[in-house]
């Protein structure tokens, strides 16, 4: 499939009749398995995701999902910290120091759990900057770690031979967010006294941050709901042409509900900009076979831009190539959260895929740059099932129904679960000369037979019979029969994998048989 058109000199126009011109790649189609890198100087407090927003408060506009998180790391951050006026994001940027950082070694785990491509973040909701950055000096080449984090996951991803991605959340998030740095304590020992959103960069002389300006941090004073300066979203889109144009990412992950600052975005008080659609023609001229993911794409617009889900789960196939973002903990590495075990991946891998999406998983790395014990336990789990099951998922498309059997998503789109398969639960997918049939569940009690409908004669959803049923990692055959209501294959006493078994199902022509079929 084209990425587009590829004549010479510029292609598309920034208006969606051009832009719609635009495919999502097969590269990406294939590849079904990414990692994601959300790290940052929020992971330094190790209290999770929104750190640098929740760090200031108790303040007025808290929204109802954000109270428990944010009580708990605004209570945090002063027990460790101290006051926001005094210790604030700021400051974090400068505890953050990636001391143990080994991209290599890290992306080589990643490659043997599968992956096919690679994301790192550009800059979170706190506006920090992870690249050599021209427009943003509160980077990490400057501050923290003083080395520049994307140029290096880059080089550790092109080297493993996996694709690479940058992921932008700094824009319409980043002005409603750090305005609670422009808060005060309405109560207490500290009422009233400012948080540090208000020091300028003359309150830095002889301290640690001398030369910076903390407005570049924060932007300027405001009030909730003001609307974002025209200015701040010429700086949003200059950094994200800077670090599009050093490191040509093929894929880009932008954290909004539509393009940035248009459309009816995260700040819907600010008129269209325009500034998106200018952004887009201008990558895909630069990167043909590029991808620009946002969260809520019409239909009529999937080609110019990737649809991306987080935490959620499709209720059923979508005809366009989409993504499914989620994290095997917390967004940002916290203390104490309960992590995905690998069966829940594997089974949100193979239900994401059968739906013709790609699963992007986030690994929570320490401050220090390293994986805990956990994350390396989930990723080593997840690598042995890919081993054995992989060539089920890379490379294959979705077949003319994701699955069968009671347990789904309900609606449309749900938010993501572990959910409670049972043996009759099936997904499937198919290559070019074969079917796969996911089993969600081992059978329970003696009975060693799976029974897959839509693959009996009845169905009519085969174009010729079976020719050889596999379970994949098994060390026997299968025996296998065809009914008029089911495909029957009896399985082994034990499953051959720990999690979703995999059946391959070789398809042949009327009238072909081979050993393991039995007369039905």
């Amino acid at each position: 499939m084209s990425a587009g058109p590829m004549s010479d000199g510029e292609n598309y126009r920034p208006d969606w009749g051009s832009l719609r011109g635009h495919r999502v790649p097969d590269w990406f189609r294939d590849a079904k398995l990414g990692i994601w890198s959300h790290w940052g100087p929020q992971s330094a407090a190790r209290s999770g995701d929104w750190y640098a927003r929740h760090l200031y408060g108790p303040y007025d506009g808290t929204e109802e999902f954000e109270r428990e998180r944010a009580g708990r790391q605004t209570a945090a951050h002063r027990e460790r910290y101290g006051h926001p006026s005094r210790f604030g994001h700021k400051d974090l940027c400068g505890l953050w120091r990636a001391e143990k950082f080994d991209p290599e070694a890290l992306m080589d785990r990643f490659r043997r759990t599968g992956a096919r491509y690679f994301v790192s973040m550009a800059a979170h909701c706190d506006n920090f900057d992870l690249w050599d950055s021209a427009h943003q000096p509160w980077n990490a080449v400057n501050v923290g770690p003083r080395s520049d984090i994307v140029a290096r996951w880059e080089a550790a991803a092109r080297g493993a031979g996996l694709r690479f991605g940058v992921s932008m959340h700094a824009g319409s998030w980043t002005w409603r967010w750090l305005d609670a740095a422009f808060a005060a304590d309405a109560e207490g020992p500290a009422a009233g006294v400012p948080y540090d959103g208000h020091l300028t960069a003359e309150d830095g002389r002889g301290l640690w941050w001398e030369g910076l300006d903390p407005r570049a941090l924060y932007g300027r004073p405001r009030r909730p709901g003001e609307p974002p300066d025209p200015e701040f979203i010429d700086d949003f889109y200059a950094r994200l042409r800077d670090v599009t144009t050093r490191h040509r990412p093929e894929l880009v992950y932008l954290d909004d509900s539509r393009l940035p600052f248009d459309d009816g975005s995260v700040c819907p008080a600010a008129p269209p900009s325009g500034r998106g659609l200018e952004f887009l023609a201008d990558y895909y001229n630069r990167v043909p076979e590029g991808v620009v993911s946002i969260k809520t794409v019409p239909g009529r617009d999937r080609g110019a831009v990737l649809l991306d889900v987080e935490r959620q789960q499709l209720g059923d196939t979508d005809p366009e190539p989409w993504q499914y973002d989620t994290s095997i903990g917390d967004w940002f590495y916290c203390d104490g959260y309960r992590y995905k075990t690998p069966d829940e991946i594997v089974r949100l891998l193979v239900d994401t895929v059968s739906k013709n999406g790609c699963l992007l998983l986030n690994v929570p790395q320490l401050p220090d740059g390293t994986l805990d014990d956990a994350t390396g336990a989930v990723l080593d789990s997840l690598g042995g099932w890919v081993e054995r099951c992989g060539e089920a998922v890379f490379g294959t498309r979705p077949w003319v129904r994701y699955g069968e059997g009671p347990t789904r998503v309900t609606g449309e789109r749900a938010r993501e679960s572990a959910l409670a398969y049972t043996s009759r639960d099936i997904r499937f997918t198919r290559a070019r000369d074969a079917l796969y049939a996911f089993l969600m569940a081992w059978p329970d009690g003696h009975d060693r037979t799976v029974r897959i409908r839509s693959l009996g004669r009845a169905a009519g959803l085969l174009h010729a019979p079976p020719r050889r049923v596999t379970l994949l990692g098994a060390s026997a055959p299968a025996r296998w029969t065809v009914r008029a209501d089911a495909l029957e294959v009896t399985l082994p006493d034990r499953p051959p994998t720990p999690y979703v078994q995999v059946l391959r199902i070789d398809i042949g022509e009327p009238g072909a048989d081979e050993a393991g079929r039995t007369a039905a």
